[in-house]
C-alpha cells in the first residue's frame, strides 16, 4: 500500500474515532446536559409537535423526547458495550483453549459452540431473554450467551494456526510452557483480531439490544432507552411521528459511525489489508 493511501486511511481512522469518541461523551453526560427531566411527564404538553420548547417533541405523557434520547444514550451504549466485552472474553477464552490444547478439549468445545451457532441468533437471545423474564441483566446475558460463538471461532482457527509456527516451537524448546506460550506469544497475536471484531459488533450489538428492548424484553418504564422509545412509539406513528423518528435517527447514525468506524479499525490493524 502507498503512503497515500496509509495516510488516508489513517485520516479516516481518526475523523471516525473522533465522531465515536463525540457519541460516547454524549451518552456519559447526557442525563446531565439534557434541558429537561426525562422522566418527568407534563399531561397538558403531551404529543406536542418539534418547536424551540421541545426540539423533538414530546411523548404521550408529555416528556421532552430530546432529553429522553440524551438520557437514554448512556444506557444503550453502556449495555452495548458490556455485551461485547462479555461475549468478546467468553470466545476469546473458549477459542483459546480449543485451539491451543487440541485433542478431546478441541472438539469438545467446538461441539458446544457449534450447537450455539445451530440457532438462529436472534431467535436463540429472544428465547433466552423470554425464559428468564424481562431486564436489563437478562438482556445482557442473552446477547453474550449468543455473541461469544463468533470469537471462539475466530481465535481458535488463529491459535491453532499460530501453535504451529517456528517461533512457537522455539518457545517450546526453550522450556516455556503451555500457559506461558498461550499468554506470551499466542494471546498477544490474537488481540487485534479480537478487537476488530469487537469495533464492527458494537453497532451490531447495539442494534439486537434495540430489538429487544422494542419487545418489551429489555429496558422497563419508564427508563429512557432507545429500543424502549421506538417500542413506546409504534401506536403513535400517524399522530406524532416524531416519537420514532428522532430516537430512530439517534439509532441509525450510532450504528453507521460505529459500523464505519469499525472497517477503519480492520484495515488499520489486518496485515491482509495492509
Amino acid at each position: 500500500m502507498t503512503a497515500k493511501g496509509l495516510t488516508g486511511k489513517r485520516l479516516r481512522f481518526i475523523l471516525l474515532a473522533v465522531l465515536a469518541g463525540g457519541l460516547v461523551l454524549l451518552a456519559v453526560l447526557g442525563p446531565y446536559i439534557a434541558p429537561q427531566d426525562p422522566l418527568l411527564g407534563d399531561a397538558s404538553a403531551s404529543l406536542q409537535p418539534p418547536s424551540w420548547e421541545h426540539l423533538c417533541g414530546t411523548d404521550k405523557l408529555g416528556r421532552d423526547v430530546f432529553s429522553r434520547i440524551l438520557a437514554g444514550a448512556g444506557s444503550s451504549f453502556s449495555l452495548t458495550f458490556l455485551m461485547v466485552l462479555l461475549a468478546a472474553l467468553i470466545g476469546t477464552a473458549v477459542g483459546l483453549m480449543a485451539g491451543c490444547c487440541g485433542g478431546f478439549t478441541d472438539s469438545l468445545l467446538s461441539r458446544v459452540t457449534d450447537v450455539f451457532l445451530a440457532f438462529p441468533s436472534s431467535v436463540f437471545a429472544i428465547a433466552v431473554a423470554g425464559i428468564l423474564g424481562a431486564g436489563v441483566l437478562n438482556t445482557v446475558f442473552a446477547l453474550g450467551l449468543v455473541w461469544w460463538t463468533r470469537y471462539a471461532r475466530l481465535t481458535r482457527a488463529a491459535a491453532m494456526q499460530l501453535r504451529e509456527r517456528d517461533f512457537i516451537w522455539q518457545a517450546r524448546f526453550g522450556g516455556a510452557g503451555e500457559g506461558r506460550i498461550l499468554l506470551r506469544y499466542i494471546l498477544p497475536e490474537v488481540v487485534p483480531q479480537v478487537v476488530t471484531t469487537i469495533s464492527l459488533d458494537i453497532g451490531n450489538m447495539m442494534m439486537s439490544l434495540a430489538g429487544l428492548s422494542f419487545l418489551g424484553l429489555a429496558a422497563q418504564p419508564p427508563a429512557p432507552e432507545w429500543g424502549y422509545m421506538l417500542y413506546e412509539s409504534r401506536t403513535y406513528m400517524q399522530t406524532a411521528p416524531w416519537m420514532m423518528l428522532f430516537p430512530g435517527l439517534a439509532l441509525l447514525i450510532t450504528v453507521i459511525v460505529f459500523n464505519l468506524l469499525g472497517d477503519s479499525v480492520r484495515d488499520m490493524l489486518d496485515p491482509s489489508c495492509r
